[in-house]
């Protein structure tokens, strides 16, 4: 009974070619995604961006300047109109992670000359460059130690959360917990298929295109409901301001939903069986979540997962809540987050529903 039990599961992955092949390939792409963001952390080497101005003329300022956009250590942008402001606009939206203006000159020991600009969901990347700075002033103007002024983007909200970080997560964790439920939601369609349900349900006024609109609007509904409960515990428990910024989370809740509806009706059309169903949906979900941003902050990422983390519904709901609650951004600032999720989704849901009708799996 034992071995007959064994064969019997064995068989089926078998010849379930699609399941097989992603329970396989699964475990050892998720390793290298997180072996690469965690040796790139733990080396030393994170691929921090820093938007760099000066504002002093003493000579030696100017000199440290240039030595630090011509540093392999320090991957610095400028330009030569930048000011203090300039600078922490592109750290509040998210251009750089840190900004750091020469305001004084850094030859002459007294009042810091150097500020330093901080993201409050990217302290750690503001810690590891006053370090790189501390190095990069010793060697450079043979000074032991500097001071540093610290400022935020400006964007803060005073009522807010302390720790504005938690807003990052809204979006984090929202896009992935929307994604398995979709997904897990739009794998009953594969049972109705082959119980032969949805045959019955063909025959009905509407036929394939009314099933597809039917399903992506209940998979949206459930889905803006459980963002909005995932928006409320924000402001609860860790004083978010969600209420304030009513209409653009609003906005961000049904842009998520709208594209995980989407995607999980696209996979669902993609699949032949419920086992191919829940090996792609984990697959992706997880891939996913790691490359977007879900489970590791983007600036500990190497630089080429940075790039794919913008392929990624993950990167772009966490602009979207970030933005609104932690940047200050308008709606109309993130008019591509907008165009990406609901755009995304309604594109994703129309291919779905050609793919279905061709494939005959409604």
């Amino acid at each position: 009974m034992i071995w007959a039990i064994f064969k019997v599961m064995a068989l089926r992955l078998w010849r379930d070619k699609g399941a097989l092949l992603l329970a396989l390939v699964l475990p050892g792409a998720i390793y290298i995604i997180f072996a690469a963001i965690f040796s790139n952390a733990s080396g030393g080497d994170l691929d921090i961006r820093m938007a760099l101005a000066t504002t002093s003329d003493a000579e030696a300022s100017i000199a440290f300047h240039d030595d630090l956009m011509e540093s392999d250590a320090i991957s610095a942008v400028s330009q030569p109109d930048w000011v203090l402001g300039d600078v922490r606009e592109h750290v509040r939206l998210g251009q750089e992670d840190v900004g750091v203006v020469i305001t004084g000159d850094i030859a002459v020991e007294g009042p810091a000359a150097i500020t330093v600009i901080s993201e409050p969901s990217r302290q750690v990347a503001a810690r590891i460059v006053k370090g790189q700075l501390r190095e990069a002033l010793a060697a450079s103007a043979n000074l032991q130690s500097a001071d540093f002024v610290e400022l935020g983007t400006g964007a803060e909200a005073e009522d807010g959360p302390k720790d504005q970080s938690v807003a990052y997560y809204i979006g984090a964790v929202g896009i992935m917990f929307l994604l398995f439920s979709a997904l897990q939601s739009a794998a009953i369609t594969l049972e109705e298929r082959n119980g032969g349900i949805s045959e019955r349900i063909l025959v009905g006024v509407g036929g394939a295109i009314k099933i597809l609109q039917g399903r992506f609007l209940f998979l949206t509904l459930l889905g803006i409901l459980q963002i909005v409960s995932i928006c409320a515990v924000a402001q609860i428990f860790f004083d978010v301001p969600v209420t304030d910024h009513l209409g653009p989370v609003a906005l961000a809740c049904l842009a998520v939903a709208v594209f995980s509806a989407g995607f999980a009706l696209f996979i669902a059309s993609l699949c032949k069986t419920a086992a191919q169903m829940h090996a792609v949906s984990t697959f992706l979900v997880l891939l996913l979540s790691a490359v977007g941003g879900s489970m590791v902050p983007r600036f500990m990422m190497p630089e080429w997962l940075q790039g794919l983390s913008r392929l990624t519904p993950n990167g772009w709901a966490i602009d979207a809540f970030y933005g609104i609650l932690a940047r200050q951004q308008t709606v109309a600032e993130l008019w591509l987050v907008w165009c990406i999720l609901l755009g995304g989704g309604v594109l994703l849901t129309a291919v779905a529903a050609i793919l279905s009708q061709k494939l005959g799996r409604i």
